[in-house]
């Protein structure tokens, strides 16, 4: 291997380790309820925290739902979400869903 195609694999390996850190944070308005059920565990908790938190300053968000547990909100999207593949996670937390 040359020195260059050695550079490139240490700025490609280099780069495969840093995305975690420079990750965004969810977008939740394009979260899909695909993407939301393929999560890990502690990944769909801190998202559910984010969807609760969101939901609280939206107005088409059901009070109801707000008010509930983020465990029980983890349960409640997961089920909305079951057969709805395409359907956006956030709209779990509206009215009817």
């Amino acid at each position: 291997m040359n020195m260059r195609h050695m550079m490139f694999a240490v700025t490609g390996l280099a780069f495969a380790l840093g995305q975690p850190l420079f990750a965004a944070e969810t977008d939740l308005a394009k979260l899909t309820c695909k993407e939301f059920s393929a999560m890990k565990s502690d990944a769909m908790m801190k998202t559910t925290k984010e969807i609760k938190t969101a939901a609280e300053k939206d107005k088409m968000a059901d009070p109801a739902k707000v008010k509930m547990s983020d465990e029980e909100i983890m349960k409640m999207v997961t089920k909305s979400c079951e057969g709805k593949p395409d359907m956006m996670a956030m709209d779990a937390m509206h009215p009817k869903m």
